[in-house]
């Protein structure tokens, strides 16, 4: 033992050790240097500093880990398997052999003592230090006491460190706060008990029409005249006893007009004083919305069939202030003709026409796609004479999603925004697209009950014959579904035989799907009420092999209640070509829009060496399915490169299939990418395919990957490590077999940083990763592209150029090029059109290479390659008076789509100054 002399003395020489050694140190490093200086002094091999992984304990992970002076990898472990467990409950422990022998995840370790860390401040465990040796220890060390030493200099650290961490974690939440209330969508008012408004959010300010000044100079009843805060004392003692009041009232907008809002008032005490933090919500659109539904509700309620399909049509002339209105049905088989089965001119009823779809927006609806024209529809459409505005919805049918016909508005003048209600169409859609096909399976009934009646009149001999050699199958079954008799066809079908015909029940052979179950439910529900079920797709599997198969299934009830008499057709192949026609079309049309797409290039062009050692990456890489990341600036042609690869991979007899991760709504695009079933959210009226399953044993080119949610991210991520995912709406696991390219202009490293991407997606994204250089560092290309990019656009300018002045090339390549190859060709094209002879002379065309060239060496010292670009686009905007879009924009000068230049746009903070 060491008596308390010793251990005064065996603490000050520690200490003073510790001093040295971690002079100037904290944190980690403190802790490191600390367990280095244990191993000496008591010698044992190892030393580690612990601290609990969960708040039950079962978990330990080390702080820091030493053999010696080096410092080892940090580990975590279970407590249970391990010596550590004895010191857990702030118990010091010291065995000095047999370590092994009594805890079993200690292999290799005969010698153990550890003491547990506590806090000066709680008194609570906050881990333990511990030293460990693979030799049994036979010395008489007091080893606890020196450890005990250690330990109170690490509590005082591992206290400080947390409450650093707690600090840090407070001033982020304060941040978060006050970033939410800033960009709230509601109008967010601070109001003290006098009725004076102390504080409001930047919605509020964009709400009233007031600035924030403005506000703080006015008390509640003046913005808000409304009777219940008139008495503002009463209100706030309401307000004080509720704690929360919800009501609606009217707020007066700075030009002096009134508008609807919806208010909560939040009581709040504060340092001893009284507070309402109200939420301000706009109603305007929501009542206006109401009031349309409740009108054309109220209108159509009583009316079903085709008188519903007329009354509806005069019903949205009217609360919609259109001239036209029309419901539409499919007129062919091939769907490219409709006819109308009511035309209104106001509330007038017009002669029904038929017409082809080709050249009218009605195409586009018919497609299954909403469409909403305020202006100017002519321009898009030139057959629509005298037309101005358009709004459509499709009608789909609710048994099987296909599209019926559409319903449309439209006027000789143009719409406002308010008039484009897309979303109460789609509700009296729905109701329509249930209307036909009643009206459809009525017609089918009748034809089919006619058929039964005249069977009926025959003899009972000669109707058993029918229901047992009848080619379409025949089921009678209870109201549970046992089968009480089937005929041979129904018997085919379903794979049942007849020995089994008493002990089959319809309903077992319905697999246990959504989908499925719903459909059955529908079917038990029309039988338990009595009621025809007519025409209703049935997915089964049959009763010996298992194998799916989809049934058309008509049931009639018996007349006395007790049974149904079913017939059905076996519509398998029918529903599978259809399946496969759908996958085929979504394939076919994506690659019709791919063959129109303008793209930038048609072949590699280049005599570069920088470009020739991208080629021979191309050439290294396009053999094998490794994924590849294309990184560089906008318009150095990645999307090219990407094809070229595809093109001589042993994938190119497959599709290419092209993502643009910055174009695609968020709240769309995994919908996009893994496409989703009918039903899986709303809106999702058929089943689509998604890319990835496009592109199933093919490639598919994730363009601007960089822009990609971070909750997607793991998705992909998923896709390139499995190859499987799930589409929206069905748990069903696919597997697919694709390559993918992925581009980007972004630096990825610094997204990772700002927690903006995924490091393990990105590592499993640059496998191969391809640069590719801009026009600026190929400038011996300009030559080369100029003669291209003439020969490619002269005969559609209706030019014919032999010809280019010496002086034209000298200034192209004294341009800095900072929208690269995509710059170039727009800047030809844009000359071709100015040119006006043989010779490509110099002109207004010309890009001020001198300013630019300053202005791009100047970035390339002070500015990353996100400022360079923001200065670029500013310029372009401020050349076209801020147009985006349309010939003469910045869009069409930089060589972007609009929504992307709007993308890029946005997330580079451009806005025009007011």
């Amino acid at each position: 033992m060491v008596d308390s002399s010793d251990h005064k003395q065996l603490a000050e020489s520690l200490l003073a050790q510790v001093a040295d050694a971690t002079l100037g140190l904290s944190g980690h490093d403190f802790i490191v240097e600390l367990a280095k200086k244990i191993p000496p002094i008591i010698n044992m091999r190892y030393c580690f500093v612990v601290e609990c992984a969960n708040k039950e304990k079962t978990r330990l992970r080390t702080v820091a880990f030493v053999e010696g002076d080096k410092v080892l990898d940090n580990i975590e472990y279970n407590t249970a398997e391990s010596a550590c467990s004895m010191v857990v409950n702030g118990d010091a422990y010291y065995l000095p052999k047999g370590v092994k022998k009594f805890h079993q995840g200690t292999a290799g370790i005969e010698a153990y003592v550890a003491v547990p860390i506590i806090s000066k401040l709680t008194g609570e465990m906050l881990g333990h230090i511990a030293a460990s040796d693979p030799n049994p220890i036979t010395d008489k060390k007091n080893r606890v006491a020196i450890l005990k030493i250690f330990a109170a200099q690490l509590a005082s650290e591992l206290e400080r460190m947390q409450s650093e961490k707690e600090l840090e974690q407070k001033k982020y939440d304060i941040e978060l706060y006050r970033q939410t209330l800033r960009n709230l969508h509601e109008a967010v008012f601070w109001v003290n008990a006098n009725g004076n408004i102390i504080e409001v959010n930047e919605m509020a300010t964009h709400m009233t029409g007031r600035s924030r000044d403005e506000l703080l100079t006015m008390k509640v009843p003046e913005l808000n005249p409304s009777e219940i805060v008139q008495d503002f004392p009463g209100f706030w003692k309401k307000l004080r006893k509720a704690k929360k009041i919800t009501f609606e009232a009217k707020h007066l907008h700075k030009e002096g007009y009134f508008y609807e809002v919806e208010i909560t008032g939040n009581y709040i005490e504060y340092n001893g004083q009284e507070f309402s933090c109200s939420i301000v919500r706009d109603i305007r659109k929501k009542k206006k919305e109401e009031d349309i539904l409740r009108i054309i509700s109220e209108g159509t309620a009583a009316l079903t069939g085709m008188d519903y399909l007329q009354g509806l049509t005069k019903i949205v002339t009217e609360v919609l202030g259109v001239r036209y209105a029309l419901v539409s049905e499919c007129a062919n088989e091939e769907k490219t003709r409709v006819r109308t089965i009511s035309y209104v001119d106001r509330k007038q009823v017009l002669e029904n026409i038929e017409y082809d779809l080709e050249g009218t927006p009605c195409q586009y609806v018919m497609n299954g796609k909403d469409y909403f024209c305020a202006d100017e529809l002519e321009k898009s459409f030139p057959g629509e004479k005298g037309i101005q505005s358009y709004i459509a919805v499709p009608i789909n049918s609710p048994e099987t999603g296909e599209v019926l016909g559409h319903i449309a508005a439209l006027d000789s003048v143009p719409m406002t925004s308010d008039q484009n209600q897309s979303n109460i169409l789609r509700i009296f859609a729905a109701r329509a697209g249930a209307e036909m096909d009643r009206l459809a399976a009525l017609k089918k009934l009748e034809e089919l009950n006619k058929a039964l009646d005249l069977s009926l009149k025959e003899s009972d001999q000669r109707y058993k014959d029918l229901f047992e050699q009848a080619p379409i199958a025949y089921v009678h079954e209870g109201l549970d579904s046992k089968f009480i008799k089937a005929n041979r066809a129904a018997l085919k079908i379903l794979g049942v035989k007849p020995e089994e015909v008493p002990f089959t029940y319809g309903s077992s052979l319905v697999p246990n799907t959504p989908d499925a179950q719903q459909r059955l439910n529908e079917a038990f529900a029309s039988i338990g009420r009595g009621t025809d079920t007519s025409g209703i797709v049935l997915e089964l599997r049959r009763k010996d092999t298992g194998a799916p198969i989809w049934i058309q299934w008509w049931s009639n009830p018996d007349v006395g209640g007790q049974f149904t008499r079913t017939m059905f057709i076996d519509i398998t192949e029918r529903v599978l070509m259809e399946q496969e026609q759908v996958r085929l079309k979504a394939q076919n049309q994506y690659l019709q829009e791919e063959i129109k797409y303008n793209h930038n290039f048609e072949d590699i062009v280049s005599t570069s060496k920088n470009f020739h050692k991208v080629l021979q990456q191309i050439e290294q890489v396009a053999s094998t399915d490794a994924t590849v990341l294309i990184l560089g600036e906008s318009g150095t042609g990645k999307e090219l490169i990407a094809r070229a690869i595809h093109n001589i991979s042993k994938r190119n007899k497959r599709p290419l299939v092209k993502v643009n991760c910055a174009t695609l709504p968020a709240n769309l695009i995994e919908s996009e990418l893994f496409g989703h079933e009918r039903g899986a959210f709303t809106g999702a009226m058929e089943r689509k395919i998604g890319r990835f399953e496009l592109a199933d044993t093919g490639t598919i080119f994730l363009d601007e990957i960089g822009e990609l949610p971070v909750e997607l991210q793991a998705k992909l991520l998923r896709v390139l490590q499995e190859g499987e995912f799930e589409r929206l709406g069905n748990p069903k696991t696919m597997k697919v077999n694709v390559r993918i390219i992925a581009a980007t202009n972004r630096n990825l490293q610094t997204a990772i940083e700002k927690k903006e991407f995924r490091e393990d997606l990105y590592y499993r994204l640059n496998v191969f990763p391809i640069i590719t250089p801009p026009l600026r560092d190929r400038k011996e290309d300009i030559p080369l592209l100029l003669k291209h990019f003439i020969r490619k656009h002269e005969t559609k300018m209706g030019r014919k150029i032999t010809e280019v002045a010496p002086d034209v090339l000298n200034a192209l390549h004294q341009y800095s090029w900072p929208g690269n190859v995509r710059e170039l060709e727009n800047l030809i094209e844009r000359a071709l059109i100015l040119s006006k002879g043989s010779v490509l002379e110099y002109g207004d065309w010309i890009p001020a290479a001198s300013g630019i060239s300053t202005a791009h060496q100047t970035s390339s010292s002070k500015q990353t390659l996100e400022d360079v670009e923001k200065d670029h686009i500013i310029e372009t905007l401020q050349r076209t008076n801020w147009k985006v879009s349309g010939e003469k924009g910045a869009a069409k000068i930089l060589g972007l789509n609009a929504t992307t230049l709007e993308a890029r746009m946005k997330k580079l903070g451009i806005t025009r100054p007011k």
